[in-house]
Formats: C-alpha cells, sequence, structure tokens
C-alpha cells in the first residue's frame, strides 16, 4: 500500500518523468511539505536530504543533508575524543601487558621495591654523614670567629665559613632530593602492585563472575 501511494504521487507530481524513470533512478526530497522529485536531483533538492528510488518506488539509497558548520564541527570534535579514547585504552593495554611481563608476582615487586630503596637509602645515609662532617667543620670555624668580635675577623675565616654554608645548603638538597626519590619509589611500586592485584585477579576469576 505503501509503495502504491508513492507511486501515484510520482505519478501525480511528475508525469513528464514517467518514460525516463522507467529506465535510471529518481530522485526525491521534500520541500516545504512537499515531495519533489527528477530523473536528476531537482535544485529544490540542494542542500537537503534526498532519497534514491527504482522507478518502482523501492528506496535505493537516503542521502543526508550536508551538516551545518556547526554540526560539522561537533562530528569533528566527537571523533577526535573516539580516537584520543581508542589510543588511550591501546596505551593501558600495552601498559598492563608490560606489568605482567614484568613482575612474576607480588612478591616479586616487593623484592624490586626494596633493592630499589636501598640504593637510595645508600645514597642518602652518604649525604647525611658529610652534612654531619659539614656541621662539625662549621662550628668550629663558628667557635674560632668568637677570637674576633671585638676585632675584624680574618679573610681566609670569613671565606671558609661562606664555603662551609654554601656547601652545607647544596648538601641539604642533594639529601632532601634522595627523600623524595624513595618517597616517590614507594609510589610507583605501590601502583604497580596495586594493578599487578587487579590484572592477575581479573585473569584468574571464572568467567561467570566476572
Amino acid at each position: 500500500m505503501r509503495r502504491l501511494a508513492l507511486l501515484c504521487a510520482l505519478s501525480v507530481s511528475l508525469p513528464a518523468l514517467a518514460q525516463t524513470a522507467q529506465r535510471g533512478t529518481v530522485y526525491c526530497c521534500t520541500d516545504n511539505g512537499h515531495q519533489v522529485c527528477g530523473d536528476v536531483l531537482p535544485p529544490q533538492c540542494f542542500g537537503k536530504s534526498y532519497r534514491e528510488m527504482s522507478p518502482q518506488g523501492t528506496v535505493r539509497r537516503v542521502v543526508e543533508a550536508p551538516l551545518t558548520p556547526e554540526q560539522l564541527a561537533r562530528k569533528e570534535a566527537e571523533e577526535r575524543e573516539r580516537r584520543a579514547e581508542i589510543a588511550r585504552q591501546r596505551a593501558e593495554m600495552r601498559r598492563n601487558q608490560s606489568l605482567l611481563e614484568t613482575y612474576s608476582s607480588v612478591a616479586d615487586i616487593d623484592a624490586r621495591r626494596d633493592r630499589a630503596i636501598e640504593g637510595v637509602q645508600s645514597e642518602l645515609k652518604r649525604g647525611e654523614a658529610i652534612q654531619a662532617q659539614l656541621q662539625k667543620k662549621r662550628a668550629g670555624l663558628l667557635r674560632e670567629a668568637e677570637f674576633y668580635q671585638k676585632r675584624a675577623m680574618p679573610a681566609a675565616l670569613a671565606a671558609s665559613i661562606r664555603d662551609v654554608d654554601s656547601e652545607i645548603a647544596t648538601q641539604s638538597l642533594v639529601i632532601d632530593s634522595k627523600r623524595k626519590d624513595i618517597e616517590s619509589i614507594r609510589n610507583r611500586y605501590e601502583q604497580d602492585r596495586s594493578r599487578y592485584i587487579a590484572l592477575t585477579e581479573a585473569r584468574n576469576s571464572p568467567p561467570n563472575s566476572r
């Protein structure tokens, strides 16, 4: 019934196309509430959605109207977001696979963390020992400087105090850096540990429990 109605509409609105339509494609669109058809795309259909139909009234293809600049910009933004999400998921899969290949167990993660921290702690202890020596040297220089409260301090002594103060400041930066390194190692391995547990539990859980 629908096809018959469409054919009737075509025969009423486009009597001049009866012969050409028998051999080719009919293009139809809706313009101001009225159906417009032709054996080539009618001007009224430019910029609108239209249908490509057989002479028997069968819709072969629907061509959507061109996107407006706003719609095109939105579509491009959505496509960028889609590609970014795919890239993020792929990167996460690579990280997960690398994590599973790097560690053999949770105990392995803990052992590697402890070894990494141990190496930095050794450097930290050396830095703290140097700092203690510098503080001791500075205390001796200050005691020597007490003899010159009422007279000019020798230039060499003043220079020595400035030098040791500079060394102490530098060593303080080194010590602070080592402490931050230790904290960073702890955090990194803790993240690896948590992720490894989640991945292995998901991999080993029965399919019907996921």
